[in-house]
C-alpha cells in the first residue's frame, strides 16, 4: 500500500507545475565562453545566450516564469547550447561590449564562430520566445539574414518594413534609424506628409540631429493635420530631451566629451525660431557644459541665472534641477553642497504641496547622502513620501 501511494505521489509531482518549475526548465551549461563556442561549432548548433544582470526585474521574470515552461525548455534544450551570463561579472562586460548590449534582458543567438545571428530584447512571453527560437533555428528570417539581404541591395517595400521592425525588436537603434532614413528618403512629398510616414517616424527616430527629425520639426504644423498636435509635440520634445540627456545625465567626463556634437547641437538649437521650449533647452546645454568641464561653481551660477529668467514650467524646472543637482552630488565640495541644500529648501518652500515639493526634498536627501549624513537623508526621504501623499 505504501509503495502504491509513493508511486501515485511521484506521478503527481511529475505532472505538477511546481515540480516542473523547480526541476525542469532550460538547462544552462557551465563553462567559459570559448568552450561554449567550441561546443556550438562541434554540434552545429547556435548558442542561446541569456544576457542578464542581478538587478534586472524582467530578467528574473524570464528565469522564473518562461524558462521553466516545459514547451520552451524542451525546444531550447533540444536545439541550442544554452548559456546564461551576468553581464556585469566575469566575461560579461567584455561580451556586452562586443555584442553592443544596451538593455536587459537581451537574448542572443550566436553561431560557433561567435557571430550574432539573431537578437531579442526585453521580456518575452513563452509563446513569443518559442517563435523567436524557431526563427533563429530556421535561419531565413533572422536579423543577420535580413541584414544580408538589405546589404545586397534588396529594397522591396514590404521587406524593408519587416527589416526595420526586426531592428527595432533587436534594439539596434543606430542601424534602425539609418535604414528608416533611407526608406523615408524614397517617399514623395505627399507620402512624407502622411499618417504612414508619421507612424514610421515616431517608431524609429530619437536623435534630434537626424535630418528626418529636423525636417519633421521644421514642418511640424503640417503633421498637426495628420496626427494629434499634443502627440506630435510630445514626441518631438522627447527627441530633444534625448539629445540633452547625453550631457545632463551622462557620466562621461571631459576626456570622452564630443566637442563637435555638443557645438552642433547648440548651434542647431540657437537657429530655431519661434519655439517656446528653445530657451530651456539652450540653458540646459550651457549648464551641463560646466559640470562636464568640472566647474560645479559655474554650473550652480548658471542654474540660478536660468531659473531667474522664468523660462521653465514646473515640470521642466524640476527635471532641469534634478539632472544637475544629481551631478553635483558626485563632488566632495562641501560648501557648494551646503549651498545647494539651502537652495533646494527654498525651491521646496516655493513649490506647491505634493509631488514637486517632495521631489525637491528628495534632492535635499541626496545632498545629505553626499555629505555623509545617511541617517538624516533617510529621515528626509520618509518626510518627502508623506508630503507627496498630501496632494
Amino acid at each position: 500500500m505504501k509503495r502504491i501511494f509513493s508511486i501515485i505521489l511521484f506521478a503527481c509531482l511529475l505532472l505538477s507545475p511546481a515540480y516542473a518549475g523547480e526541476e525542469g526548465g532550460i538547462k544552462f551549461r557551465e563553462g567559459n565562453w570559448s568552450s561554449m563556442l567550441k561546443q556550438a561549432s562541434k554540434s552545429n548548433k547556435l548558442i542561446f545566450l541569456d544576457c542578464y544582470t542581478s538587478w534586472c526585474g524582467p530578467c528574473k521574470m524570464l528565469a522564473k516564469h518562461v524558462f521553466t515552461v516545459d514547451s520552451v525548455a524542451d525546444f531550447f534544450n533540444r536545439n541550442f547550447i544554452c548559456v546564461k551570463m551576468d553581464m556585469e561579472k566575469g566575461e560579461g562586460p567584455e561580451l556586452a561590449k562586443k555584442y553592443n548590449i544596451a538593455a536587459y534582458p537581451t537574448l542572443l543567438f550566436i553561431n560557433g564562430n561567435g557571430e550574432q545571428v539573431h537578437t531579442v530584447v526585453g521580456y518575452q512571453k513563452p509563446g513569443k520566445l518559442l517563435a523567436e527560437g524557431r526563427i533563429a533555428s530556421d535561419g531565413s528570417e533572422t536579423l543577420s539574414a535580413l541584414q544580408k539581404r538589405y546589404d545586397s541591395g534588396e529594397r522591396d517595400e514590404a521587406f524593408v518594413r519587416k527589416y526595420i521592425a526586426k531592428l527595432s525588436q533587436s534594439s539596434q537603434s543606430k542601424l534602425q534609424e539609418k535604414v528608416a532614413t533611407e526608406f523615408l528618403n524614397t517617399f514623395s512629398d505627399s507620402q512624407f506628409y502622411s499618417r504612414d510616414c508619421w507612424e514610421i517616424f515616431y517608431r524609429n527616430f530619437s536623435d534630434p540631429m537626424s535630418p528626418v527629425v529636423q525636417k519633421v520639426f521644421a514642418n511640424r504644423k503640417r503633421f498637426y493635420e495628420i496626427a494629434p498636435r499634443d502627440s506630435v509635440d510630445l514626441f518631438l520634445n522627447y527627441t530633444f530631451r534625448v539629445g540633452l540627456g547625453r550631457y545632463t545625465w551622462s557620466k562621461t567626463k571631459s576626456p570622452n566629451f564630443n566637442e563637435k556634437a555638443y557645438d552642433d547641437y547648440l548651434k542647431y538649437l540657437r537657429g530655431i525660431r519661434n519655439w517656446e521650449k528653445k530657451p530651456g533647452y539652450i540653458a540646459t546645454l550651457l549648464t551641463s557644459r560646466h559640470w562636464i568641464d568640472g566647474d560645479y561653481r559655474a554650473m550652480i551660477d548658471e542654474m540660478h541665472r536660468a531659473l531667474g529668467y522664468g523660462i521653465f514650467n514646473d515640470e521642466d524646472q524640476l527635471s532641469y534641477v534634478q539632472g544637475h543637482i544629481i551631478q553635483l552630488c558626485t563632488t566632495s565640495d562641501q560648501p557648494l553642497l551646503a549651498e545647494a541644500y539651502d537652495w533646494m529648501q527654498q525651491l521646496a518652500d516655493e513649490a506647491p504641496m505634493g509631488y514637486y515639493k517632495s521631489e525637491y526634498m528628495k534632492l535635499q536627501a541626496r545632498i545629505l547622502t553626499a555629505q555623509g549624513r545617511p541617517d538624516e537623508a533617510r529621515d528626509l526621504e520618509d518626510k518627502a513620501r508623506t508630503v507627496r501623499m498630501s496632494m
